[in-house]
């Protein structure tokens, strides 16, 4: 595995730009995040949309749960006045709509919050636009079935026993054959749990921190990629020389 640190954009830029939206992902790709998180959740209509919450009430000007409205309805509400009055306007947006924005490069986090029975839409769109091996599914094992029944190749994230220290939350993840784990509250053991994962091939994420002297201590653990809500914090300390490969 390399030694090197790279950023993971939380729900986007968000600290700049109303989370899970087209702008707070915009922002993240022009200031170079390496990889992209977000989640999917489905409409009344069986469209896949991109929002975290069960409901539209924290992030829009609406209220109710997004299974409980259409498309067309959630398509008429506000998501980034909350913001700033700058993103008046912003919708939220479908997945196809996100995949379709943005380019070759950053590696997708997909976190899926919706039923394993949508799954096939989700891994329909990928491969309609070409980008299964730009994605990775970060899910249950439930999800990763119903997915590889579609699209044998996609990579996953296992969420499943994912709790905090002491857990054999990597033991699972290896065991399962994920590619990919998201650790969160390991910094007394990070660096023997990491280079562990590692020495299994798979690709340590973290959740996540805002915090410039945790995410240097993350770097010197080894971590791949560092989840954050401060994108500009994260860049600034990559940009410090993180790719030296020195261990704490």
């Amino acid at each position: 595995m390399s030694s090197r640190t790279y950023a993971c954009a939380h729900r986007g830029d968000n600290f700049c730009a109303p989370e899970n939206t087209l702008p707070a992902f915009a922002l993240a790709i022009a200031k170079g995040a390496h990889q992209l998180e977000f989640d999917l959740r489905v409409t009344k209509d069986e469209q896949v949309i991109v929002i975290h919450d069960e409901t539209v009430d924290r992030t829009t000007d609406g209220t109710g749960k997004t299974t409980d409205l259409t498309l067309e309805e959630i398509k008429t509400l506000d998501a980034g006045s909350w913001k700033g009055a700058e993103f008046a306007g912003t919708r939220l947006p479908t997945f196809a709509e996100l995949l379709e924005s943005v380019p070759p490069g950053p590696v997708l986090n997909v976190q899926l919050y919706l039923e394993p029975r949508y799954v096939p839409l989700v891994m329909a769109e990928m491969k309609r636009q070409g980008k299964v091996d730009q994605c990775f599914l970060a899910c249950n094992r439930a999800h990763i079935e119903a997915a590889r029944a579609v699209e044998p190749t996609i990579r996953w994230c296992s969420l499943d026993g994912q709790r905090g220290p002491d857990s054999d939350y990597p033991d699972r993840t290896i065991a399962a054959g994920a590619q990919f784990i998201q650790l969160w509250g390991w910094a007394d053991c990070m660096p023997r749990v990491v280079d562990r994962l590692h020495d299994h091939g798979v690709t340590v994420n973290y959740f996540g921190t805002s915090d410039a002297e945790e995410m240097r201590r993350l770097i010197g653990a080894g971590i791949d990629y560092i989840l954050t809500d401060h994108l500009d914090v994260l860049l600034e300390v990559l940009r410090e020389g993180q790719g030296s490969g020195i261990r704490d």
